[in-house]
């Protein structure tokens, strides 16, 4: 009986999911300007790595919240990340036509090393926002710890992206689809981002305590002389 209480497991487990959806709905209509994109999503990011946390808040609050604050350099990440994408397509599309239609073998190699390519700007542009919504960084900064963190990360990167990147792909063939797929990508990426920063926060944390224990052992040494 206790599972179908209010503080039981299924119902804050529909709670969870309900909450997602939202998160979904508000992303989409945020997404919808197009210009808005990049802040839209660093927003359901900041509120869905808040849900897996269990941390208290409004879903809607927290997004609007995040949103306002991060648009400047949403738009500015968004804005490169569409350079870079549409230089990808143009390679890619050469690439395809050099090795694949006029068969030559050094243009199937640079199809696979386009695709490569294309996989690490995925990733870092999953990064990048998901940073954004969790550090206060300049645009350049983002774009180099997500391009480090990414490969640090490179088992729950390559995750990431089969899950993202799958379910887009279904999506794209069932429309239907979306109404799951997209809470349902938030929320994998939410708990992958949530357990890299929390690891990285602790190490960083360990990091600024030997600091200053260094730093009070040398004023003890001091202090002696």
């Amino acid at each position: 009986m206790n599972g179908f209480s209010l503080d039981g497991k299924l119902f804050k487990g529909l709670t969870k999911a309900g909450d997602f959806i939202i998160l979904a709905v508000i992303t989409f209509v945020f997404c919808l300007p197009v210009v808005t994109i990049g802040a839209a999503i660093t927003a359901a990011f900041y509120s869905g790595i808040k849900l897996v946390r269990d941390e208290e808040g409004y879903v809607h609050k927290d997004f609007w919240k995040s949103f306002k604050m991060n648009f400047v350099q949403g738009f500015l990440i968004e804005l490169i990340h569409v350079i870079i994408g549409f230089l990808l397509y143009i390679d890619l599309r050469a690439s395809v036509q050099w090795g694949l239609v006029q068969g030559s073998q050094i243009g199937v190699i640079f199809v696979f090393v386009v695709i490569g390519v294309m996989a690490i700007w995925v990733a870092v542009m999953l990064y990048s926002f998901a940073m954004l919504s969790r550090y206060d960084n300049n645009v350049i900064v983002t774009l180099k710890n997500s391009l480090i963190v990414s490969v640090h990360h490179l088992p729950q990167t390559i995750i990431m992206l089969i899950a993202t990147v799958g379910l887009v792909y279904f999506s794209c063939i069932y429309f239907t689809a979306f109404i799951v797929t997209i809470p349902l990508i938030l929320y994998v990426d939410s708990f992958i981002f949530s357990s890299i920063f929390k690891h990285l926060e602790k190490n960083q944390s360990s990091a600024n305590a030997e600091a200053e224990a260094i730093e009070d052992t040398n004023e003890n040494k001091e202090e002696e002389k």
